[in-house]
């Protein structure tokens, strides 16, 4: 288990979290196909598939290696709840990335998914990073609206062309964190 992702699971009593592999793959998957009516309709890209999630375990920006790289499922009293992607040293070596941040439709409008931000946020600070940094797609107002109420500002937006040849604006976020 990795430094941060170790931290954050100390920062989350009832919580057990581990690197998504073949041995978990179907359980990220169901994780991640059960925000397709919510987050990846209003993000219009491609659905969940193992073929996606099997390249998004290596998947990296560049100047990362996968020793940066957190990709993993979290699990809530033993039950699969959570899919994190964080790369720590992006884009800069005082920022961590959250490339993927998606709780099981089930928990959503509890308070889970502030208590796991709270968590990685935690996680960060502790393995030494001083912001976060993130990309949300303007067409994502849920996740726009929870991203604000975390304390994430827009930093730039850019147009990107999606899975379906639209071009849609995608927001980078950004948040100093307090140590």
């Amino acid at each position: 288990m990795s430094g941060f992702l170790s931290q954050m699971i100390k920062n989350l009593p009832g919580w057990t979290g581990e690197r998504i592999w073949e041995g978990n793959l179907q359980a990220a998957l169901r994780v991640l196909e059960s925000n397709c009516d919510g987050y990846y309709t209003y993000i219009q890209e491609e659905w969940p598939t193992e073929e996606n999630l099997r390249e998004d375990i290596t998947a990296l920006p560049p100047g990362r290696s996968l020793s940066h790289k957190t990709f993993a499922l979290l699990c809530r009293e033993g039950v699969p709840a959570a899919v994190v992607d964080y790369i720590e040293g992006y884009p800069d070596e005082e920022t961590g990335y959250v490339g993927l941040f998606l709780l099981d439709c089930s928990l959503h409008r509890q308070g889970v998914g502030t208590q796991l931000f709270l968590a990685l946020e935690q996680a960060a600070v502790q393995t030494g990073k001083s912001r976060l940094e993130l990309g949300c797609y303007e067409t994502n107002g849920p996740g726009l609206s929870f991203w604000r109420k975390q304390g994430f500002t827009e930093l730039r937006r850019k147009p990107r062309i999606g899975a379906d040849g639209e071009t849609r604006m995608l927001l980078s976020l950004g948040k100093t964190l307090k140590k």
